[in-house]
């Protein structure tokens, strides 16, 4: 049985543990067997930032203190988008729609990472 796990691991980044089975497994072969969160969260790298959330202003929306925001400075911002914008010297995150005629967009947020530990 051991010979068949090792045949199945490969030399393709796929380990095998005893007990619970690699649910990877089944999809060996079919490009999903790696997560690139660069990719899931990045369209544009040349234009994307993180910014780190202070506050709880945007607790009813779900977005924490100390979440991770990606930006996208590309990116078209439409009506209801969150963006940050330059309001008096600060970067703000508001809804597209809120914006001041004085605030100054800066770019559209695209992903909220939220940490658990």
């Amino acid at each position: 049985m051991h010979d068949d796990l090792q045949t199945v691991a490969g030399g393709d980044g796929v380990s095998v543990h005893s007990g619970f089975p690699n649910p990877a497994l089944e999809h060996r072969g079919q490009g999903r067997l790696s997560l690139d969160l660069n990719q899931l969260l990045v369209q544009r790298p040349s234009s994307t930032y993180l910014f780190r959330i202070e506050g709880h202003h945007w607790a009813d929306q779900g977005i924490y203190d100390s979440d991770m925001a990606v930006i996208d400075r590309a990116a078209q911002a439409h009506r209801g988008d969150l963006i940050i914008a330059w309001h008096d010297e600060d970067l703000v995150i508001c809804k597209q729609h809120q914006l001041l005629e004085t605030d100054q967009p800066w770019g559209v947020v695209t992903a909220i990472i939220h940490q658990y530990r």
